[in-house]
């Protein structure tokens, strides 16, 4: 080997060569890719989207569909009661309503 090799002597120039425009290839071929994955994603996020808003959709439909039967079954035992409550005697009745009143949980 040389003992007297100085960089200064070797100056600025490329140690490889690329053809003519291949760097503005590769970037035109990296920004084609980049742009085809993001449309894809968009595409997924989309499609997600649309998934999660049929769910609620269909909850808000069946909330909807089944809030009224329930509201019914409470009317209709709310109901019942009464009229199981009309056919005690008056007796029972007073009974069942001083009892009610006596009841430490229900006056809290």
């Amino acid at each position: 080997m040389e003992k007297d090799f100085d960089f200064r002597q070797i100056g600025k120039r490329m140690p490889y060569k690329t053809p003519e425009g291949f760097l503005d290839e590769m970037e035109t071929n990296i920004w084609k890719e980049v742009q085809g994955e993001l449309s894809q994603t968009h595409k997924r996020k989309a499609y997600r989207l649309r998934i999660f808003a049929g769910a609620v959709a269909a909850s808000i439909a069946l909330l909807l569909v089944f809030s009224p039967l329930s509201h019914k079954e409470q009317t209709d035992s709310l109901s019942r009661v009464e009229q199981a409550f009309a056919n005690l005697s008056q007796e029972d009745q007073a009974y069942m309503l001083a009892v009610y009143q006596e009841d430490l949980f229900m006056n809290e």
